[in-house]
């Protein structure tokens, strides 16, 4: 379950000892103060365990936002996201649609802001922070009985909350690469086709890339 925070905080571990020789210094870190910034992350995700889902199995995570950073130690952040998820189809679908297909698709997209807390290390940034967002979940599955296709197409809005650690390297004063690792708290719920509510977060891993202005 915890895979990808153990690979994070190796990789954390590696970049915290990134030499300043041979790179581009982003300056001291009271020049970082006052700057905006845009950037994104492609990257893996994990998804929480459901009783009520079988077979589930995460596919890719992204997101793309900007933030201010406030001082050397604090800034500010808005994305939006969206990750992408399947289960095997549940029999009682059956009773809805003709033939459905083997998997069913549960689609996540959503806006976020976030506060985040820093740790200049020359060229390194260390970070922790947590936000809050709301999201909207897609269950999506296609039937078809030989003349048309039927579909159960359902939506679900809910606020979600998030936990972040990650590390920035510049290389260069404007440019920064990284890794940040997430655990996401969402719900939603399908009622009646998938009792009560089911976790639609999990944990992401995401390289990411950032242009500072």
């Amino acid at each position: 379950m915890y895979a990808l925070l153990k690979s994070f905080l190796v990789a954390v571990c590696i970049l915290s000892l990134w030499p300043a020789a041979g790179i581009a210094q982003s300056g001291s870190s009271e020049r970082r103060a006052g700057n905006w910034y845009i950037g994104g992350g492609l990257g893996g995700f994990a998804e929480e365990d459901n009783a009520r889902l079988a077979e589930q199995d995460s596919e890719f995570a992204t997101f793309f936002g900007g933030g201010y950073r406030a001082s050397p130690h604090v800034a500010i952040e808005a994305e939006v996201s969206f990750w992408r998820q399947d289960f095997r189809t549940p029999a009682a679908f059956g009773a809805v649609l003709v033939n459905p297909d083997a998997r069913t698709d549960l689609n996540t997209a959503g806006a976020a802001g976030l506060v985040k807390l820093f740790l200049p290390l020359d060229s390194v940034d260390l970070f922790v922070g947590g936000g809050l967002g709301l999201y909207t979940t897609q269950l999506y599955v296609e039937g078809n009985n030989g003349i048309a296709t039927t579909k159960i197409d359902e939506d679900d809005t809910n606020l979600g909350y998030q936990l972040a650690l990650g590390a920035d390297v510049y290389v260069s004063n404007r440019i920064t690469v990284g890794l940040e690792y997430r655990w996401l708290k969402l719900e939603a719920n399908f009622d009646p086709l998938a009792a009560g509510d089911i976790d639609v977060g999990g944990q992401f891993l995401f390289a990411t890339v950032r242009g500072h202005f």
